[in-house]
């Protein structure tokens, strides 16, 4: 009998079984390095937990974040018709919107800008909406001369992009951007340096993203703006020509860095620099699980308290039109994982403060409460990952911990026995994964997979719950290729290997 280690491994799906060096699974758990090259160490997931059980009229459409002069938080939200804000005091969304509300379509978005004090959101079908946060009573018209789809500030100029005109009708390739320090004024001129510019040959405007530069992404090229004063106000150069972006709703800026999905994968852009970031990894699953007939319920979020990106999407499992998986990125270790979707919307937004009173008139008792009370939720101003249900309900990220599911790459366990190199099959006795958590509350459980040639059918045994004492599930398996299923549930709080019981057989 042999003991073999075999570290978790990076979530791998596009490559092959056999011989992977990562894993074709990993479920419900985000990854940072491990302690060996190529290994991982896996991080529990939790489920939304009711934050507010506040609604929207319709489904929600956008969000923002900002603050008063007094530094007082503030979390806005909108649907199809409507503005919100959600009160401090109550935790509800309070219709802030202008006179006669909105009519953004089903598959458009709100996106939305801070510029000083002020709110900015645009919808494309209405002109765009600002909101003084001091005041913060009600959103009104920032202008009537031109709408767009996208948004962002740079330099001192609010740009609008994939624009609407009375004059030319909808544009979808031009930028255009207002009075510089004054939003309010989108009028043309030299003095003011309002001006557009048409960006040919690359396609629809699919976002505006901003570090030290301004980067327009089309759907096949990126456009660095770069301001370069009057009386031209913006130099325009083309960065990357062919590639672009094919879901708006998945762009997203974090730390000075962008990333989005294209035709083929996930990519990150940098100092105009693009770079592949799921090639060979899970562009391919990706792609054949997301139902692009759904992009338009994409959303997409950052972990404020760790290096994460998630994005949430329909799968083509999924056909009542609720987003049922995401799959995370972890931008500094370079690991991806995929997850279980337990709302409809992620956002990043911020917390508000709370009273007892408050805790008393929301959640009753303590045992209701959804986090533990030192959690950054209850107190104001931190930086959140949230979601929302189809109707608007508010939720924290904070409920139980979701199952960990975690198949290994596939082996050939008799060539990993050591002074054993005559055996082509292997006797699997027992597993035992290896994983921190709170004691008896964790339960972990194991399947073994086999088969005899690398194209035949998996067989997968019985799931086995590991012994109490030993942490072994057991087994008497014989095969020349194996493959290790762990399921881990409760309370656990790392994961990072298995150890394998394997006997040589079927020598030649």
């Amino acid at each position: 009998m042999a003991l073999i280690e075999i570290p978790f491994a990076s979530f791998t799906p596009d490559l092959p079984a056999m011989n992977n060096p990562g894993s074709p699974r990993i479920h419900n758990a985000t990854a940072g390095r491990g302690p060996a090259q190529g290994a991982v160490t896996l991080y529990p997931m939790k489920a939304a937990s009711l934050y507010s059980s506040t609604s929207m009229v319709s489904r929600p459409l956008g969000t923002a974040i900002g603050q008063d002069r007094d530094g007082n938080a503030k979390v806005y939200g909108g649907c199809a018709t409507k503005l919100y804000k959600l009160a401090p005091s109550t935790r509800q969304w309070t219709d802030i919107s202008r006179v006669g509300g909105y009519t953004t379509s089903a598959t458009e978005r709100w996106r939305s800008v801070e510029f000083g004090s002020m709110q900015v959101f645009t919808n494309f079908n209405d002109e765009p909406q600002y909101l003084d946060m001091n005041v913060d009573l009600q959103f009104a018209n920032l202008t009537s001369l031109v709408k767009g789809r996208h948004i962002a500030t740079h330099k001192g100029f609010v740009i609008l992009g994939n624009t609407y005109d009375s004059l030319d009708g909808a544009v979808p390739y031009r930028v255009r951007w207002s009075a510089i320090e004054n939003p309010f004024d989108w009028s043309f001129s030299a003095a003011t340096q309002s001006d557009f510019q048409n960006l040919n040959g690359y396609g629809a405007i699919q976002g505006i993203v901003t570090d030290d530069s301004c980067y327009v992404i089309l759907q096949r090229g990126i456009v660095q703006m770069t301001y370069i004063g009057a009386p031209y106000v913006f130099q325009f150069d083309d960065r990357v020509v062919g590639k672009g972006c094919s879901v708006p709703n998945s762009i997203i800026t974090v730390s000075g860095l962008h990333f989005f999905l294209s035709d083929d994968g996930f990519y990150m852009l940098q100092g105009g620099q693009l770079t592949p970031i799921g090639e060979g990894k899970v562009n391919k699953w990706f792609l054949e699980n997301f139902d692009s007939s759904q992009a338009s319920l994409m959303t997409v979020a950052a972990d404020p308290r760790e290096a994460l990106i998630y994005w949430q999407f329909c799968s083509k499992a999924s056909t009542s039109g609720t987003p049922d998986l995401m799959v995370t990125y972890n931008y500094h270790s370079g690991e991806w994982t995929r997850a279980t979707a337990t709302t409809s919307f992620i956002f990043n937004s911020v917390s508000l403060p709370w009273t007892v009173d408050q805790f008393d008139a929301a959640f009753g008792t303590i045992d209701a409460v959804p986090a533990s009370f030192d959690d950054p939720i209850w107190a104001g101003g931190q930086n959140m990952l949230w979601g929302m249900s189809a109707t608007g309900a508010v939720y924290s990220f904070s409920g139980e911990t979701l199952e960990l599911q975690y198949d290994s790459p596939e082996i050939q366990a008799s060539r990993m026995i050591p002074n054993d190199t005559a055996a082509d099959l292997a006797i699997i006795s027992r597993v035992l994964p290896k994983f921190e958590g709170a004691g008896d509350s964790v339960t972990a459980r194991v399947q073994v997979g086999t088969k005899m040639l690398p194209n035949s059918d998996i067989v997968w045994s019985d799931m086995q719950e590991t012994n109490s004492e030993s942490g072994y599930a057991y087994f008497r398996n014989k095969s020349r290729y194996q493959r290790f299923r762990v399921r881990i549930s409760g309370p656990w709080t790392r994961a990072y290997a298995m150890e394998i019981d394997a006997k040589p057989s079927g020598r030649r």
